[in-house]
């Protein structure tokens, strides 16, 4: 609202955020105490969505800002506060708008079932982690090149490493060509539910965030426990799990189009060196059987360590 406009405002009526408000009847909050007390409410509010325990952690500013707000109330001529019938049936609406939403949405995935292609969707996902792949070995050469990767290395054995990374980017470069001609544009490439990429996104990114919640909150628990124990492994523990809560904590509000539609993981955070990356998809298939074939390692693994825990068992001595 313009001057003109201010100078026409009843005495004691303000204009804040596109409305007009002004003291209740005893209000000893001045308005610059009102408009600081109602942003610091919307602002903690908004940062909670992605960081819900700056709920907890303000609820006594927050308090402190409801009591000033509720000193203030809105002044357009004719305003009325929704009743709660008004405002069941307006969720009523809404609730019933969501429903026809998702059975749209199914509908759709439904429909598109009969468009999976196991061998595109199979290539799609190697092309991402030979995409992968090419970043990292490329790194890796510029690196060997530069001399800034292994520094000390024999100068015989850098020229192999050299070789041996040119050879493998030139046929990854060859091999995503033949990938990308054959997928065609990933986004439009269904899996076996009719789901789309930007569909599984959204999903990931729910999973992401429910995980990140509670896995912040537990450390929260859980270090202070440890960083006070006598035990020197346990407080090495506590500095492990403070720099992971550190890590959750600086993660900025993310999007959809942020996360891998094929795991709950930023897609940044997909990678080949750890830190500062999480790890590759465990959906791509290279990486994905070096997983199984580990599985199956540790489960093969398992009788005989159990076998070698039962010899070494003393004998009862009423045997």
């Amino acid at each position: 609202m313009g001057r003109a406009a201010e100078s026409t405002l009843p005495d004691g009526v303000i204009e804040h955020d596109g409305m007009l408000w002004k003291p209740r009847r005893g209000a000893t909050a001045t308005a610059e105490e009102f408009i600081t007390a109602r942003m610091l409410f919307i602002d903690v509010h908004r940062d909670s969505r992605w960081n819900p325990w700056v709920l907890d952690e303000r609820q006594a500013e927050l308090e402190q800002a409801m009591h000033v707000m509720d000193q203030w109330r809105r002044a357009e001529p004719g305003h009325r506060m929704l009743t709660t019938r008004q405002l069941e049936a307006r969720w009523a609406r809404q609730d019933r708008q969501r429903e026809r939403a998702v059975a749209n949405l199914k509908k759709e995935r439904d429909a598109r079932k009969a468009l999976y292609d196991e061998e595109r969707a199979s290539a799609r996902l190697a092309l991402f982690e030979h995409q992968s792949r090419l970043e990292h070995e490329v790194s890796e050469l510029a690196g060997y090149l530069d001399g800034s990767r292994s520094p000390g290395m024999d100068p015989a054995r850098r020229q192999e490493e050299i070789a041996a990374l040119e050879e493998s980017i030139e046929r990854r470069r060859l091999e995503i060509e033949r990938l990308a001609l054959f997928v065609g544009d990933p986004e439009t490439v269904v899996d076996q539910n009719g789901w789309l990429p930007k569909d599984r996104r959204e999903y990931m990114l729910f999973y992401y965030r429910l995980d990140r919640e509670q896995t912040v909150k537990q450390l929260r628990v859980e270090i202070p426990e440890l960083a006070t124990s006598a035990e020197r492994k346990d407080r090495i523990k506590a500095d492990l799990k403070r720099r992971r809560l550190d890590e959750l904590l600086a993660v900025p509000p993310l999007s959809a189009d942020d996360m891998c539609s094929d795991c709950p993981t930023p897609i940044a955070k997909h990678g080949w060196r750890t830190p500062p990356f999480d790890g590759p998809c465990p959906a791509w298939p290279g990486w994905g059987a070096r997983l199984r074939q580990a599985r199956e390692m540790l489960a093969r693994a398992q009788p005989a360590t159990r076998r070698n825990q039962q010899c070494r068992q003393p004998q009862s001595l009423n045997r």
